[in-house]
């Protein structure tokens, strides 16, 4: 690191799960002491982490806003030093992207250099136009208000929400095989407006996890991961992880970053179809739990963007041997639970896997959670 982040405040705002488990390790690990506002989820597993110097624990994403801004917007004005925030999620990363220009002046924080300029291009049909311009490939859709069924469709079709902070998000996610089922669907789904995308029968997944900065001209990747095993309507918890290698796609990835302006940890996913053409699916503009494979990799996402912010330079990547990376209870469950492998060549991976999300042999109590909580986190 060419910059000491010794004397920066870093707050971490999630939801108590595994995602923020990832960056929690990964500052821990870098001798950073992070301050943990931890949301009630299902089962606390980030707030068991060692590495917290700091617990808050609160009940609901305004809270969470309200104890960041009350506690901490003042420390600037104290020390100088403005604090950076992380999220993990995009309902709570809103409400302080909707206030970025009052926060900008206690906070480093994700943005687009406008109050809600983030949150607009998390709603797909936005982020795919902008795709579009770049010449990055993007399977057509319609955006309907829940109920409309659009003529001439080709079945089987996906319903999506349009934003993930509309609707039951992922519970408004349905693969239909014909217009009875789009119908039957309708009436479950939560959003106000669906989009319907074409069904692909994807071959895999790809992401990349990095991040950008100086107002999303700077861009870095530090890996880019690929689903090992294709599940219908789901993700695979094994991926390769890998150095990423396409430059022209890079290229049109960074460009689309720089017209939005976005300064933050994003992913972005991509499906490959079985006849690898690749199609973009979405940005996710926020931490993923993919970037801790990043920092098994060498590349820890956080504070390199905490230098890039800093510096307004971009770090060198390390260069590092590709591996495979495991969601434990989940790929359990997908690969031994619904007969894919057997528990003994299960058992196999788990052990020689380089990067797990759970298991941490120097930060052992979230799996001990997990272990007691098995069932719930599949």
């Amino acid at each position: 690191m060419t910059v000491d982040l010794k004397e920066h405040l870093v707050i971490v705002i999630a939801l108590d799960h595994y995602n923020p488990l990832g960056i929690l390790r990964t500052l821990g690990e870098n001798g950073i002491e992070p301050i943990f506002v931890g949301i009630k989820y299902r089962v606390h597993v980030a707030s068991a982490s060692k590495y917290i110097k700091t617990l808050h624990q609160v009940d609901s994403i305004e809270e969470a806003y309200d104890m960041v801004v009350s506690k901490y917007a003042d420390y600037s004005k104290k020390n100088g030093i403005k604090p950076f925030l992380l999220f993990c999620d995009d309902d709570v990363m809103e409400p302080f992207d909707r206030n970025y220009e009052e926060l900008k002046n206690y906070f480093i924080l994700f943005n687009s250099g406008k109050n809600g300029r983030t949150t607009k291009f998390m709603e797909k049909k936005e982020i795919q136009n902008i795709a579009k311009r770049y010449d990055i490939p993007v399977l057509e859709s319609q955006v309907v208000k829940v109920g409309e069924i659009p003529k001439d469709l080709k079945y089987p079709v996906i319903t999506k929400a349009i934003s993930p902070i509309s609707g039951a998000w992922k519970g408004d996610f349905h693969i239909c095989e014909n217009e009875q089922q789009l119908c039957e669907v309708m009436t479950t789904i939560k959003a106000q407006e669906i989009m319907i995308q074409p069904y692909v029968d994807k071959k895999t997944e790809i992401t990349f996890e990095g991040f950008s900065y100086n107002k999303g001209k700077g861009m870095f990747i530090g890996i880019e991961c690929k689903y090992c095993y294709a599940i219908k309507g789901y993700y695979s918890p094994l991926h390769d992880t890998y150095v990423p290698k396409d430059k022209e796609l890079q290229r049109k990835i960074n460009a689309m970053l720089e017209e939005i302006g976005f300064e933050g940890l994003w992913e972005i996913e991509f499906l490959v179809d079985k006849n690898d053409n690749l199609w973009f699916l979405e940005v996710n503009f926020r931490n993923s739990p993919w970037s801790y494979a990043s920092t098994v990799a060498g590349n820890p996402l956080p504070l390199l963007w905490f230098e890039a912010m800093l510096t307004k330079k971009c770090p060198e990547p390390i260069p590092f041997e590709p591996f495979i990376a495991m969601v434990e209870p989940i790929d359990y469950a997908k690969r031994v639970e619904e007969g894919r492998c057997s528990l003994a060549e299960w058992l196999s991976d788990f052990k020689s896997v380089k990067c797990t999300y759970y298991y941490n042999e120097q930060d052992p109590e979230p799996w001990r959670v997990v272990v007691q909580n098995w069932d719930k986190l599949k």
